[in-house]
């Protein structure tokens, strides 16, 4: 597991979440400087933390190429460990075999209902965060990120995103956001295999006291797959009315994603399969929680659809796998792998 630790000293501006901004509860844009002496880098603890500037001219190759910090200075966080209900999920792009075996009709019925979704409490979840992270201060407050890799390719997933963990200070104290909203049942544990034993096991057990105090989401939580709710759009900025009806049963957001992509084919008629086929067309790959933290990648790996059965009925708790992911790559100006901070 890595010993080292990267972070980030940025600034986030509090109004890009809802209801002020579209950022939903597990991803943040944090403003860096580049060139500055934002990304430093700890070989193992106790060691001092040395600058890099390893993201200069760097491009991250995953399932689409892109530079880590955006013309404007700008990082997008993937909040590690947490996966909160989806405020705006939309469906994934049809591939180029089912376009090329989609007649016209069901190609504008599919743009027909290609929007951005939401979950129950999606709008919810955000809106704690918004009012957490004010906590901090408003307009433009600092800001800490950090993730422990020992390699630049463990920094980005496949999206470009940087997966870590946000610190801002509140009342004079550090507050871990990501902490903060698994232990006030805002955010599922969402766990993946880069993750160390010790973030996993935080997370799970802030998770645990969630859950047993029937906090936030944990008291909806559904181990059933409902219909799915085609009027369940994305809410616009500033529109706070829905939010004494945001409730009701709500499912793993990965499992959410999931059923969006089939739901909105299967409507268009893109495939007719069962929502249990199109899972298992999916191949993602997890290992059981227990078995990981004891053998790693030397235990039993799993089919996520199989713990899903009949399209129906849900047989795990969120905490209970960890995923494996897709990898991405840094490369440098020259095109060459960036092989250390």
């Amino acid at each position: 597991m890595p010993t080292g630790t990267l972070e980030i000293l940025g600034t986030m501006d509090v109004a890009q979440f809802w209801p002020d901004g579209t950022s939903d509860a597990d991803t943040a844009n944090v403003s860096v400087n580049v060139s500055g002496d934002s990304f430093r880098f700890q070989a193992h603890p106790g060691a001092p933390f040395q600058v890099t500037h390893f993201v200069e001219g760097a491009v991250v190759k995953g399932r689409e190429s892109k530079a880590p910090v955006s013309d404007k200075g700008k990082l997008t966080i993937r909040l590690q460990g947490i996966d909160a209900p989806e405020l705006h999920y939309r469906p994934a792009p049809l591939s180029s075999t089912e376009k090329s075996a989609s007649s016209q009709a069901k190609l504008q019925a599919f743009k027909d209902v290609n929007h951005s979704y939401r979950q129950r409490f999606g709008a919810s979840a955000a809106k704690a965060l918004h009012d957490f992270v004010h906590g901090a201060g408003t307009g433009t407050i600092n800001c800490r990120v950090f993730t422990h890799v020992d390699k630049p390719n463990e920094v980005f997933d496949t999206y470009g995103r940087f997966v870590g963990d946000i610190e801002v200070t509140i009342g004079g104290k550090a507050a871990n956001v990501n902490q903060w909203l698994a232990a006030n049942g805002w955010a599922f544990p969402g766990f993946y295999v880069s993750m160390n034993d010790d973030e996993i096991t935080t997370i799970r057990d802030l998770a645990a006291s969630a859950k047993k105090a029937k906090k936030g989401i944990w008291n909806s939580y559904s181990k059933t797959v409902g219909m799915f709710d085609f009027t369940l759009l994305e809410p616009k900025k500033g529109e706070t009315d829905i939010l004494p009806a945001d409730k009701g049963a709500v499912i793993f957001p990965k499992l959410y994603r999931r059923q969006t992509n089939w739901a909105t084919r299967n409507k268009a008629k893109i495939f007719t399969v069962k929502l249990q086929d199109y899972l298992s067309s999916q191949q993602d790959k997890c290992y059981e929680t227990d078995d990981w933290l004891e053998n790693h990648a030397s235990g039993a790996q799993h089919e996520f659809a199989d713990f899903v059965k009949n399209s129906k009925t849900i047989n795990f708790d969120p905490p209970d796998l960890v995923f494996a992911e897709e990898t991405s790559k840094i490369v440098g100006p020259d095109g060459k792998p960036i092989a250390s901070f």
